[in-house]
């Protein structure tokens, strides 16, 4: 049972219910009526490839998240590399499979995008920021990838653009975070490169200009009252992580217990729970377009 277990939670469910909500927005975004049945086929082929890219990064990242991320499948020893190297080929085959089943562009993008993130494991994943780039850009495409399903991009670019500065955000904060094993490794991410301190402010600078440019669609008539409701626990909780962030350096304490590896990766949870939040947001928006 708890090889299973391990098994299902190896490409991480959770990341890939967010691609698919994605994709199910950005389809909710198109200027056609939603098609519902092509909409749930670029869902499953977007999580399916979003879980083989989470499997081969932890394959690729065994040793350090024995550091970082212990109680994953892979470092606790609950799963083989072996069976690991398995299921993200067959994750890879079927996401690209029904992508192609969808059309030509579905599947381009599927194949594309499983070809990036191998990429970002093998080589990007330690470097300055580019890494970090790619990710948000990948996350980014979930929307027009679902929005194509109904045959044009519509207003996908509106939630695309949030998700890209949201992921590079995030990427920024999980750098920090596991900056313990990734010192080890040797690798060159920004908090390793310019500092925690430094990499904070950058990730602090990339969510307040998210946070603005979220408010064009109200303040340009795009998107109505209840799209100014759900924003705004998006912008609390950002603006909390910022100020977590913060102390969490300031203080010598918690910054010793960061360097030592001894972090609990709240933040980088916390803002997932965003994700769903601006997800929501655009959802309300969408709904009261006229």
């Amino acid at each position: 049972m708890s090889q299973l277990i391990a098994f299902l939670l190896l490409p991480r469910p959770l990341n890939g219910l967010i691609t698919a909500l994605s994709v199910g927005v950005g389809l909710w975004t198109a200027n056609a009526p939603p098609t519902w049945g092509p909409g749930l086929i670029a869902a499953l082929s977007a999580a399916l490839i979003n879980g083989a890219g989470n499997a081969f990064n932890d394959l690729i990242d065994i040793d350090i998240d024995r550091i970082n991320r212990p109680d994953r499948p892979l470092p606790s020893g609950r799963i083989s590399p072996c069976v690991a190297g398995v299921q993200t080929l067959a994750l890879t085959l079927a996401g690209c499979l029904l992508g192609f089943w969808l059309s030509p562009w579905h599947g381009s993008i599927a194949l594309g995008v499983a070809l990036l993130l191998a990429l970002y494991s093998i080589f990007l994943k330690n470097s300055l920021l580019w890494g970090n780039i790619l990710v948000a850009f990948v996350g980014a495409l979930a929307f027009p990838y679902g929005a194509l399903a109904a045959g044009d991009l519509g207003r996908s670019w509106i939630p695309a653009l949030f998700a890209l500065l949201f992921h590079i955000g995030r990427e920024i904060v999980k750098d920090i975070e596991d900056v313990a094993g990734d010192r080890l490794r040797g690798d060159h991410t920004l908090p390793l490169r310019w500092g925690r301190n430094r990499a904070g402010w950058i990730a602090a600078a990339v969510y307040l200009l998210l946070l603005a440019i979220a408010w064009i669609p109200f303040f340009a008539g795009l998107y109505g009252a209840a799209y100014a409701l759900a924003l705004a626990p998006v912008n609390g909780l950002v603006i909390y992580v910022l100020v977590q962030l913060y102390s969490r350096h300031a203080h010598p304490d918690n910054a010793a217990k960061i360097a030592a590896g001894r972090n609990d990766h709240r933040l980088g949870r916390l803002l997932k729970i965003g994700m769903f939040l601006g997800l929501l947001a655009v959802v309300l928006g969408e709904l009261g377009f006229d």
